[in-house]
């Protein structure tokens, strides 16, 4: 599909929503009230309440042709339709057991078959009333900020950052012929299209994995620390116990320490180091095991917020330790991203990002050249609440990645949200 084509549509989109009249009536809201009623339950006491939500939403994209690694497409439109459920039971203020479950064609968009699967489900306890609270189970990662917005009805926008879905020519192991490639066969990669069966990004998505957690809020400081059984780049297929397991030597330890100077502002500290590759790492090299090699990454955060503006930003370094000859590899990821609620129930955001990796040394040349291929994408979109069930979001992205493909150079999405 032309460029032409792709931006088109996002205009012609972006216009329909302006001139779409509000629903009449609320009826939908009436239907959704409804089935908040009927899934809602408190003992008499009301120490006891378990409440039911439901999302359906609705994700089309039209990419230009190769694209993006993280989607798997046959052609140049894809549909993503997806059901959400969450459940929540709360004793009191302490105790809450919490579970998401998705029905949908993959994780990240595919034009496979639907499946369903559970995607968070943790027991928090809350001894003490937000100083110190305690989580088992599987759960987003604490590390930034931006997963704490990853699900649809929270994210301004319809794609993730670059550093959360943009693949790497890392591999964690997973259908590769061999984890500990030589140096030229590992700077080759940038000439291949991105292939999210084999290499990963420095974060896949809200990085759902199992483990423990230990946060709180005391004054004006938050923090998290926590045990997972796998590292942030880890795929979504490695997340569950029963998948990856809890392997004392391959455990990611990570945490964030905030602080709230003000009421408008958040500002984050975060650190994470673990085991990325699988346990069926093929190539290893002789007295290497699978759980040694690290992915190591730090970054910061801030977000703020006055009346109808918002503004997030963050800023990773990240670090993959590639077995053999190839040694480590560093890159440096960030994003600005803003939100601007410019009439009622109307809003704009917009994102900057880039990726630049560092140089290592090809062999056959003897001259240093980048790791991955550096890339920047820009991102808008316009969304529009229509009322308290229904929300609609029409988004554009252009990237400009170096190398021989540019991967993902166009990208139209539009995302439907009904919320019961």
């Amino acid at each position: 599909m032309k460029n032409c084509t792709i931006r088109a549509a996002t205009a012609a989109s972006a216009g329909l929503l302006a001139f779409i009249p509000p629903a009449s009536g609320d009826r939908l809201d009436d239907l959704a009230d409804t089935f908040r009623e009927a899934t809602f339950f408190q003992s008499e006491s009301g120490d006891l309440t378990f409440d039911t939500d439901l999302y359906l939403t609705s994700d089309t994209l039209i990419t230009s042709r190769p694209a993006p690694g993280i989607y798997k497409a046959g052609s140049d439109v894809l549909a993503s339709p997806r059901v959400s459920v969450l459940g929540q039971v709360d004793y009191g203020e302490k105790l809450t057991l919490f579970a998401l479950g998705r029905a949908d064609r993959g994780f990240d968009a595919t034009d496979g078959v639907a499946k369903v699967r559970p995607d968070e489900y943790y027991l928090r306890l809350d001894p003490l009333d937000g100083p110190m609270r305690f989580t088992v189970g599987k759960f987003g990662t604490a590390y930034g900020q931006w997963a704490r917005r990853y699900l649809e009805w929270d994210n301004p926008m319809v794609t993730a950052p670059l550093a959360y879905e943009w693949v790497t020519t890392a591999g964690d192991g997973q259908t590769a012929p061999t984890v500990a490639p030589p140096v030229a066969g590992f700077l080759a990669r940038k000439g291949r299209e991105a292939d999210r069966t084999r290499w990963a990004p420095i974060v896949w998505g809200p990085s759902y994995c199992s483990g423990f957690r230990m946060d709180g809020t005391v004054s004006r400081f938050d923090y998290a620390f926590e045990i997972k059984n796998n590292a942030l780049s880890s795929r979504p297929t490695e997340w569950d116990l029963w998948d990856r397991g809890l392997n004392a030597a391959s455990l990611t330890y990570q945490g964030r320490l905030g602080f709230r100077p003000v009421t408008d502002w958040n500002l984050g500290l975060s650190a994470s180091s673990g085991s990325y590759l699988t346990a069926k790492s093929p190539g290893l090299p002789s007295g290497t095991r699978w759980y040694e090699p690290t992915q190591d990454a730090v970054g910061c955060d801030l977000s703020w917020a006055h009346g109808p503006l918002e503004v997030w930003s963050e800023l990773h370094w990240n670090r993959f330790e590639i077995p053999g000859p190839v040694g480590s590899v560093a890159m440096i990821s960030y994003f600005i991203e803003s939100k601007w609620k410019f009439a009622p129930g109307w809003w704009l955001s917009g994102r900057w990002n880039q990726q630049l990796p560092e140089q290592i040394t090809n062999p056959a040349t003897r001259l240093s050249t980048t790791w991955d291929n550096s890339i920047w994408r820009i991102e808008a979109c316009v969304g529009w609440q229509l009322n308290r069930t229904a929300s609609l979001k029409a988004s554009y992205s252009f990237a400009d990645q170096a190398g021989p493909i540019s991967q993902g150079r166009d990208l139209a999405a539009f995302q439907v949200i009904l919320g019961f």
